[in-house]
């Protein structure tokens, strides 16, 4: 959970702009409502020495420190350092190469939130023969910024029962026009990439696991198995298109909860489809048995 403090010579700009910057935030790491506290702090005068902050000059550039989980990737800190240049200079009407932000990480054990410390589970002991080097791990190969959120009234994370369960895919209003979905209901179905924004990076995993935790399955590798704590906690799901309504997109059976930062939408094409005969496991067909059958949202 960011928590962001400013300062400046300037009063505070009020509680409700401070509440549009931290739901910018939330919106953009994909956090629920709340998960973002932001403090500003008037400078008296005589108080502090920057040459951008003049004696006189109206509307003075805050500077300020992000103080966030070690976990946050590079890649997230960076999105949300831009995000807070943006936003603060239309906010504030300031100009954006002015403003200072520092990044304060917060390790493990060092963090006290709702009567909680918060602490990194361990990682599981590697075999020496396949551990990866740390000098070994690529670095991020960019930035993901959402194109829409998710707004349904499935908000558990539950398995199954997803056949009927209506959303709506909201585009980020300021950054696309209904032009960005033109054309977009003459397919029946999407394909939507999304993110798992609810799995704490320190609960994916790695290796191998059963499937759902169950014993009764075989051991498969995360990459041999659909499960949500997977490495960049990506989800693809495919899903029927009821109707577009200027930036929203209406579908059924999307396996996504409320607030899932959606990454992409794209057309389902017959032609992207297995052109051979599809092989799986038994498991798999016991698996997915429940899936798409029908809930109560129906």
């Amino acid at each position: 959970m960011p928590v962001i403090r400013l300062h400046s010579p300037a009063p505070s700009p009020g509680a409700a702009v401070l509440e549009q910057l931290a739901a910018s935030v939330t919106e953009l790491l994909g956090l629920p409502a709340g998960h973002c506290w932001v403090w500003w702090q008037q400078l008296a005068p005589g108080t502090y020495h920057r040459p951008e902050w003049r004696e006189g000059e109206r509307g003075p550039a805050p500077a300020g420190f992000v103080v966030c989980k070690e976990s946050y990737g590079t890649d997230q800190v960076s999105a949300l350092l831009r995000l807070l240049r943006t936003r603060l200079g239309e906010l504030l009407d300031v100009r954006p190469e002015e403003i200072y932000l520092a990044v304060q990480r917060v390790a493990a054990g060092e963090l006290l939130v709702r009567g909680e410390v918060w602490a990194a589970e361990a990682p599981a002991a590697a075999d020496a023969a396949t551990a990866v080097p740390a000098a070994a791990v690529p670095a991020g190969i960019g930035e993901l910024v959402p194109v829409a959120h998710v707004h349904s009234e499935r908000r558990e994370l539950t398995d199954d029962h997803w056949g009927d369960v209506p959303a709506v895919i909201r585009l980020d209003g300021r950054r696309f026009t209904p032009e960005a979905l033109l054309s977009l209901d003459s397919f029946s179905h999407l394909e939507v990439v999304f993110h798992f924004h609810r799995v704490p990076p320190e609960k994916v995993q790695t290796s191998a696991r059963h499937p759902r935790n169950n014993p009764e399955w075989p051991l498969a590798g995360i990459f041999a198995q659909r499960g949500k704590n997977r490495p960049n906690r990506i989800g693809v799901s495919r899903c029927r298109l009821v109707k577009v309504d200027g930036l929203d997109v209406h579908v059924v059976g999307l396996d996504a909860v409320d607030g899932t930062p959606v990454l992409d939408i794209k057309p389902y094409l017959r032609q992207f489809g297995p052109r051979e005969e599809v092989v799986q496991p038994e498991w798999v067909d016991d698996l997915m048995r429940d899936y798409y059958a029908p809930s109560d949202f129906g």
